[in-house]
Protein backbone atom coordinates (compact mmCIF):
# COMPACT_ATOMS: atom_id res chain seq x y z
CA UNK A 1 0.00 0.00 0.00
CA UNK A 2 2.90 2.25 1.04
CA UNK A 3 4.62 1.65 -2.35
CA UNK A 4 1.01 2.94 -4.52
CA UNK A 5 0.66 5.62 -2.43
CA UNK A 6 4.56 6.50 -3.37
CA UNK A 7 3.90 5.32 -6.97
CA UNK A 8 0.80 7.67 -7.24
CA UNK A 9 2.46 10.76 -5.11
CA UNK A 10 4.79 10.52 -8.41
CA UNK A 11 2.70 10.17 -10.80
CA UNK A 12 -0.26 12.38 -9.85
CA UNK A 13 -0.53 14.39 -12.88
CA UNK A 14 -0.48 12.02 -15.44
CA UNK A 15 -3.25 10.08 -13.24
CA UNK A 16 -5.06 12.89 -13.27
CA UNK A 17 -5.50 13.35 -16.60
CA UNK A 18 -6.50 10.36 -17.55
CA UNK A 19 -9.12 10.41 -15.17
CA UNK A 20 -10.28 13.34 -16.65
CA UNK A 21 -10.11 11.65 -19.92
CA UNK A 22 -12.17 8.57 -19.09
CA UNK A 23 -14.59 10.82 -17.01
CA UNK A 24 -15.65 12.67 -19.95
CA UNK A 25 -15.65 9.81 -22.48
CA UNK A 26 -18.21 8.18 -19.88
CA UNK A 27 -20.20 11.37 -19.08
CA UNK A 28 -20.45 11.48 -22.92
CA UNK A 29 -21.84 8.31 -23.16
CA UNK A 30 -24.31 8.10 -20.05
CA UNK A 31 -25.93 11.40 -20.55
CA UNK A 32 -26.87 11.38 -24.57
CA UNK A 33 -27.42 15.38 -24.40
CA UNK A 34 -24.11 15.51 -23.75
CA UNK A 35 -22.23 16.87 -26.97
CA UNK A 36 -18.69 17.49 -27.27
CA UNK A 37 -17.40 19.27 -30.30
CA UNK A 38 -14.74 16.94 -32.34
CA UNK A 39 -11.57 19.82 -31.00
CA UNK A 40 -12.72 18.63 -27.55
CA UNK A 41 -12.77 14.88 -28.45
CA UNK A 42 -9.24 15.10 -30.28
CA UNK A 43 -8.08 17.36 -26.54
CA UNK A 44 -9.24 14.47 -25.01
CA UNK A 45 -7.47 11.64 -26.53
CA UNK A 46 -4.02 13.76 -27.12
CA UNK A 47 -4.27 14.61 -23.61
CA UNK A 48 -4.79 10.49 -22.31
CA UNK A 49 -2.40 9.63 -25.00
CA UNK A 50 0.35 12.28 -23.30
CA UNK A 51 -0.55 10.74 -19.89
CA UNK A 52 -0.47 7.01 -21.07
CA UNK A 53 3.19 7.75 -22.44
CA UNK A 54 4.53 10.47 -19.91
CA UNK A 55 3.78 7.06 -17.04
CA UNK A 56 5.23 4.52 -19.85
CA UNK A 57 8.70 6.44 -20.02
CA UNK A 58 8.95 7.66 -16.13
CA UNK A 59 8.67 3.60 -15.68
CA UNK A 60 11.52 3.03 -18.16
CA UNK A 61 13.35 5.13 -16.81
CA UNK A 62 12.77 4.42 -13.11
CA UNK A 63 13.91 0.51 -14.50
CA UNK A 64 17.02 1.95 -16.25
CA UNK A 65 17.93 3.37 -12.82
CA UNK A 66 17.44 0.55 -10.67
CA UNK A 67 19.68 -1.85 -13.34
CA UNK A 68 22.06 0.61 -13.07
CA UNK A 69 22.27 1.64 -9.17
CA UNK A 70 25.22 0.63 -7.11
CA UNK A 71 22.87 -0.16 -4.40
CA UNK A 72 19.14 -1.37 -4.49
CA UNK A 73 16.60 -0.82 -1.94
CA UNK A 74 14.76 -3.99 -0.90
CA UNK A 75 11.15 -3.51 1.12
CA UNK A 76 8.92 -5.99 2.72
CA UNK A 77 8.64 -9.71 0.50
CA UNK A 78 11.34 -8.04 -1.97
CA UNK A 79 14.22 -9.20 0.81
CA UNK A 80 13.08 -12.96 0.72
CA UNK A 81 12.91 -12.76 -2.84
CA UNK A 82 16.34 -11.58 -3.25
CA UNK A 83 17.67 -13.62 -0.80
CA UNK A 84 15.88 -16.77 -2.79
CA UNK A 85 17.44 -15.75 -5.77
CA UNK A 86 21.01 -15.41 -4.13
CA UNK A 87 20.74 -18.74 -2.85
CA UNK A 88 19.92 -20.17 -5.70
CA UNK A 89 22.98 -20.75 -8.33
CA UNK A 90 25.53 -19.39 -5.82
CA UNK A 91 28.43 -21.94 -4.47
CA UNK A 92 29.41 -19.63 -1.70
CA UNK A 93 27.46 -18.00 1.26
CA UNK A 94 28.98 -15.39 4.02
CA UNK A 95 26.47 -15.03 6.55
CA UNK A 96 27.17 -12.45 9.44
CA UNK A 97 24.53 -11.33 11.83
CA UNK A 98 23.15 -11.66 15.45
CA UNK A 99 22.01 -15.51 16.72
CA UNK A 100 21.78 -16.88 13.16
CA UNK A 101 17.57 -17.11 12.93
CA UNK A 102 17.32 -16.61 9.91
CA UNK A 103 20.50 -18.33 8.67
CA UNK A 104 18.36 -21.69 10.33
CA UNK A 105 15.00 -21.24 9.63
CA UNK A 106 15.88 -20.22 6.05
CA UNK A 107 19.43 -20.87 4.79
CA UNK A 108 20.81 -24.27 6.00
CA UNK A 109 17.76 -26.15 5.42
CA UNK A 110 17.64 -25.13 1.56
CA UNK A 111 21.52 -25.59 0.87
CA UNK A 112 21.26 -28.53 2.79
CA UNK A 113 18.51 -29.51 -0.18
CA UNK A 114 20.26 -28.31 -3.02
CA UNK A 115 23.49 -30.22 -1.89
CA UNK A 116 21.58 -33.10 -2.08
CA UNK A 117 19.85 -32.61 -5.16
CA UNK A 118 22.79 -31.08 -7.24
CA UNK A 119 25.59 -33.66 -5.81
CA UNK A 120 28.09 -29.86 -6.02
CA UNK A 121 30.12 -29.18 -3.10
CA UNK A 122 28.73 -25.39 -1.32
CA UNK A 123 30.95 -23.47 1.21
CA UNK A 124 29.25 -21.34 4.11
CA UNK A 125 31.07 -18.96 5.96
CA UNK A 126 29.33 -17.78 9.56
CA UNK A 127 29.85 -15.15 11.82
CA UNK A 128 27.55 -14.93 14.97
CA UNK A 129 27.48 -13.79 18.58
CA UNK A 130 29.64 -15.37 20.81
CA UNK A 131 26.83 -17.15 23.31
CA UNK A 132 30.15 -17.81 25.62
CA UNK A 133 30.64 -14.08 26.23
CA UNK A 134 27.31 -13.37 29.10
CA UNK A 135 28.20 -9.43 28.38
CA UNK A 136 28.33 -9.81 25.00
CA UNK A 137 24.79 -11.47 25.24
CA UNK A 138 23.25 -8.86 27.32
CA UNK A 139 24.24 -6.08 25.51
CA UNK A 140 22.59 -7.91 22.04
CA UNK A 141 19.09 -8.52 24.49
CA UNK A 142 19.37 -4.91 25.44
CA UNK A 143 19.83 -3.66 21.83
CA UNK A 144 16.94 -5.76 20.75
CA UNK A 145 14.46 -4.80 23.61
CA UNK A 146 14.95 -0.75 22.69
CA UNK A 147 14.26 -1.78 19.20
CA UNK A 148 11.37 -3.88 19.52
CA UNK A 149 9.86 -2.90 22.99
CA UNK A 150 7.40 -5.40 22.23
CA UNK A 151 9.27 -8.04 21.87
CA UNK A 152 10.14 -10.43 18.50
CA UNK A 153 7.22 -11.29 16.21
CA UNK A 154 5.57 -13.59 18.48
CA UNK A 155 5.65 -11.27 21.47
CA UNK A 156 8.64 -12.24 23.31
CA UNK A 157 11.19 -10.14 25.14
CA UNK A 158 14.32 -10.58 24.24
CA UNK A 159 16.72 -11.56 27.51
CA UNK A 160 20.22 -12.68 27.70
CA UNK A 161 19.41 -15.83 28.27
CA UNK A 162 17.38 -16.21 25.27
CA UNK A 163 20.12 -14.67 23.29
CA UNK A 164 23.16 -17.59 24.18
CA UNK A 165 20.29 -20.04 23.68
CA UNK A 166 19.70 -18.87 20.09
CA UNK A 167 23.59 -18.72 19.44
CA UNK A 168 24.45 -22.14 21.15
CA UNK A 169 21.79 -23.43 18.49
CA UNK A 170 23.28 -22.06 15.90
CA UNK A 171 26.45 -23.27 16.72
CA UNK A 172 24.97 -26.68 17.35
CA UNK A 173 22.96 -26.15 13.88
CA UNK A 174 25.96 -25.79 11.85
CA UNK A 175 28.01 -28.98 13.20
CA UNK A 176 24.43 -30.71 12.70
CA UNK A 177 23.83 -29.51 8.88
CA UNK A 178 27.83 -29.68 8.24
CA UNK A 179 27.35 -33.76 9.48
CA UNK A 180 24.50 -34.12 7.18
CA UNK A 181 26.67 -34.38 3.99
CA UNK A 182 30.05 -33.89 3.31
CA UNK A 183 29.13 -31.38 -0.03
CA UNK A 184 28.46 -28.92 2.42
CA UNK A 185 31.01 -26.96 4.31
CA UNK A 186 30.53 -24.78 7.23
CA UNK A 187 33.12 -22.93 8.41
CA UNK A 188 32.35 -20.85 12.05
CA UNK A 189 33.21 -17.99 14.01
CA UNK A 190 32.18 -15.91 17.10
CA UNK A 191 32.28 -12.27 16.85
CA UNK A 192 32.73 -10.01 20.56
CA UNK A 193 31.20 -7.20 19.16
CA UNK A 194 27.14 -6.21 18.79
CA UNK A 195 26.02 -5.28 15.25
CA UNK A 196 22.74 -3.18 14.03
CA UNK A 197 23.76 -5.26 10.92
CA UNK A 198 22.75 -8.62 9.25
CA UNK A 199 24.71 -9.43 5.97
CA UNK A 200 24.27 -12.44 3.58
CA UNK A 201 26.33 -12.81 0.60
CA UNK A 202 26.29 -15.27 -2.62
CA UNK A 203 28.74 -15.26 -5.63
CA UNK A 204 26.34 -12.35 -7.05
CA UNK A 205 25.04 -9.80 -4.72
CA UNK A 206 25.49 -9.39 -1.06
CA UNK A 207 22.55 -8.21 1.05
CA UNK A 208 22.58 -6.23 4.00
CA UNK A 209 19.57 -5.64 6.40
CA UNK A 210 19.29 -3.55 9.61
CA UNK A 211 18.00 -5.75 12.70
CA UNK A 212 15.20 -5.05 14.05
CA UNK A 213 13.80 -1.63 11.58
CA UNK A 214 11.87 -0.31 9.27
CA UNK A 215 14.06 0.75 7.20
CA UNK A 216 14.80 -0.99 3.72
CA UNK A 217 17.59 -3.84 2.79
CA UNK A 218 20.21 -2.92 0.97
CA UNK A 219 21.58 -5.20 -2.21
CA UNK A 220 24.65 -4.90 -3.80
CA UNK A 221 25.50 -6.70 -7.09
CA UNK A 222 29.09 -8.05 -8.14
CA UNK A 223 31.30 -5.96 -10.44
CA UNK A 224 30.32 -3.14 -8.56
CA UNK A 225 32.59 -1.28 -6.15
CA UNK A 226 30.21 -1.65 -2.87
CA UNK A 227 30.14 -5.90 -3.26
CA UNK A 228 34.28 -5.37 -3.01
CA UNK A 229 33.79 -3.35 -0.35
CA UNK A 230 31.58 -5.55 1.29
CA UNK A 231 33.28 -8.44 0.38
CA UNK A 232 36.75 -7.18 2.23
CA UNK A 233 34.72 -5.91 5.17
CA UNK A 234 33.44 -9.09 6.03
CA UNK A 235 36.80 -11.11 5.26
CA UNK A 236 38.77 -8.53 7.64
CA UNK A 237 35.27 -9.25 10.45
CA UNK A 238 35.92 -13.26 10.24
CA UNK A 239 39.64 -12.75 10.79
CA UNK A 240 38.99 -10.94 13.77
CA UNK A 241 36.22 -13.26 15.19
CA UNK A 242 37.11 -16.55 17.52
CA UNK A 243 36.97 -19.43 15.25
CA UNK A 244 35.33 -22.59 16.11
CA UNK A 245 36.78 -25.97 14.39
CA UNK A 246 33.80 -28.08 13.62
CA UNK A 247 34.93 -30.43 11.92
CA UNK A 248 33.22 -33.67 11.22
CA UNK A 249 31.65 -34.65 14.59
CA UNK A 250 31.51 -38.48 14.95
CA UNK A 251 28.48 -38.27 17.17
CA UNK A 252 26.53 -36.50 15.19
CA UNK A 253 24.40 -39.29 13.64
CA UNK A 254 21.83 -37.94 10.90
CA UNK A 255 18.93 -38.06 10.48
CA UNK A 256 18.43 -38.74 14.39
CA UNK A 257 18.09 -35.59 16.40
CA UNK A 258 21.47 -35.27 18.92
CA UNK A 259 20.84 -36.49 22.47
CA UNK A 260 21.33 -33.66 25.39
CA UNK A 261 24.11 -35.87 26.22
CA UNK A 262 25.76 -35.33 22.86
CA UNK A 263 25.10 -31.60 22.37
CA UNK A 264 26.91 -30.96 26.19
CA UNK A 265 29.57 -33.32 24.45
CA UNK A 266 29.97 -31.39 20.91
CA UNK A 267 30.02 -28.37 22.93
CA UNK A 268 32.92 -28.65 24.97
CA UNK A 269 34.82 -30.01 22.65
CA UNK A 270 34.14 -26.98 20.68
CA UNK A 271 35.51 -25.02 24.12
CA UNK A 272 31.96 -23.87 24.24
CA UNK A 273 30.57 -25.87 27.49
CA UNK A 274 26.94 -24.73 28.12
CA UNK A 275 26.09 -22.89 31.72
CA UNK A 276 26.58 -25.32 34.79
CA UNK A 277 22.91 -23.72 35.70
CA UNK A 278 21.44 -25.64 32.33
CA UNK A 279 19.05 -28.02 32.62
CA UNK A 280 18.26 -30.83 30.81
CA UNK A 281 15.13 -28.92 29.82
CA UNK A 282 17.26 -25.87 28.61
CA UNK A 283 19.64 -28.00 26.55
CA UNK A 284 15.97 -29.52 24.97
CA UNK A 285 15.16 -25.73 24.08
CA UNK A 286 18.43 -25.36 22.03
CA UNK A 287 18.01 -28.36 20.03
CA UNK A 288 14.46 -27.41 19.30
CA UNK A 289 16.04 -23.40 18.36
CA UNK A 290 18.42 -25.41 16.07
CA UNK A 291 17.16 -27.80 14.04
CA UNK A 292 13.01 -26.65 14.35
CA UNK A 293 13.67 -22.51 14.57
CA UNK A 294 10.61 -20.49 13.96
CA UNK A 295 11.47 -17.59 12.14
CA UNK A 296 10.86 -14.00 13.11
CA UNK A 297 11.93 -11.86 10.49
Amino acid sequence: MTRFVTWLRLNIDAVVAIVIAITAVIIEFIDKNTKLDPVSNAILLVLSLLAVTLLRDRNRIARLVRETAAVRLLYGAEVDQAHALARRDTANWIYKGGTGTYLRAATLPFFLARVRAEQQLLNLRVEILDPGDEQLCEAEAQHRNSLQPGGDANGRPWTTDRIRKQSFATVLACSWYRAQSELLTIELALSAVVSTYRWDMSDSVGIMNQRGSNTPALLFERGKTQYSDLTRELALSYKQARHIPLGRDSELRPPAEPTIVQVRRLLERLALPLPAVYTDDDVAEIVEYALRPANTF
